[in-house]
């Protein structure tokens, strides 16, 4: 083999190697953050109150799909869905990293 060859091969390994471990951290980062928690929270004015949790992959999903179950079955009470417009309450899905309530005081 031709020993140019050989040394051009090498400095585009050594060039890729570090764009390989980037590409590596990023995996593992994005398949980190798709396996935490999602919180259903209920906002009624400024008090928000966990509503319910959801986990794993699908964890963001499920959250969202709850919201929309429980919007579907307010509509069918029209007493309830004008009582829960009128307070300003709200469902709202967030990674169990942020919390609407703000920092916890110490």
């Amino acid at each position: 083999m031709d020993p140019d060859a050989v040394r051009v091969s090498e400095r585009r390994l050594t060039r890729a190697t570090p764009l390989l471990a980037l590409l590596g951290l990023l995996a593992l980062a994005t398949s980190a953050s798709a396996e935490d928690a999602w919180v259903l929270w209920l906002g009624t004015g400024t008090t928000y109150t966990p509503f319910g949790a959801y986990g794993g992959q699908t964890g963001e999903r499920e959250c969202k799909e709850a919201v929309a179950q429980l919007m579907t079955e307010m509509r069918k009470n029209t007493t309830q869905l004008s009582e829960f417009l009128k307070s300003s309450s709200r469902y709202i899905c967030l990674p169990d990293t942020v919390d609407p309530r703000g920092p916890k005081r110490k």
